[in-house]
């Protein structure tokens, strides 16, 4: 059962732990530099491949706790090196995913994706997708809309998030593959500035989950359990 909204005292509370979860992620980030060999060296029969993609200024290690659970339920786990920290437009970024996915030769891959990642995500199945390479999408607290803290923050590529960049309008009206993209929704996220927060209209699956906080949502064993769900859903499209 969802919990209601929280109050201001607990939006607080929610600010504060989310970016102790920020800074534990960024650790990890920056010092893992090679994913582990099981990513691609421990893999099941018939277990659908999976690329991760982390949000604005993250590297592929900020999901990492994530991306081990997927490897240890058997599927091979693909990262996006090229993309560093991930400050890159939109367009240019998804075009460093469709080399991975050339490179590797991969069919009816899922993206699973954090905050930016899954807009870049979702460009790339809009734009250059046309064999159906990608099934799908499941994107974890990303601003389908667009977030106001875009016109709060001076670097281009926080920009590019604001809810009337360019980018954000013109993902915006792609709804055709929306179908092919599962959100899941943190209760209250303290970086997805928007009445809609991370709601994807003609989704596949919105999906609210009880856990605040834009980074800690990552580390939610709920949301582990509703991921590795999408992947089996999208997989089966």
């Amino acid at each position: 059962m969802i919990e209601h909204m929280p109050t201001t005292l607990k939006k607080a509370k929610a600010w504060a732990v989310d970016y102790a979860h920020l800074i534990k992620g960024a650790t990890v980030m920056y010092l893992r530099h090679t994913p582990p060999k099981h990513y691609l060296g421990y893999v099941k029969e018939g277990k659908t491949p999976i690329i991760i993609l982390p949000g604005i200024f993250g590297r592929w290690a900020f999901l990492k706790p994530l991306a081990d659970n997927l490897s240890l339920q058997g599927h091979p786990v693909y990262i996006v090196p090229k993309l560093g920290n991930n400050i890159g437009d939109i367009p240019s970024s998804a075009q460093k995913v469709k080399e991975v996915i050339v490179e590797n030769n991969l069919k009816h891959v899922v993206i699973v994706a954090h905050s930016k990642g899954g807009l870049i995500a979702k460009y790339l199945i809009a734009h250059d997708n046309a064999h159906h390479e990608v099934a799908g999408l499941v994107a974890i607290a990303t601003p389908f809309s667009g977030s106001a803290i875009g016109k709060l923050v001076p670097h281009y590529s926080i920009r590019e998030l604001d809810v009337d960049s360019e980018i954000i309008k013109y993902l915006s009206v792609h709804k055709t593959v929306n179908h092919k993209i599962i959100s899941i929704i943190p209760l209250y996220d303290n970086h997805v500035w928007h009445d809609q927060g991370s709601f994807l209209d003609g989704a596949l699956e919105n999906i609210r989950v009880s856990t605040s906080g834009h980074h800690k949502v990552l580390n939610d064993k709920q949301v582990w359990r509703e991921v590795e769900a999408g992947v089996e859903k999208l997989s089966q499209q």
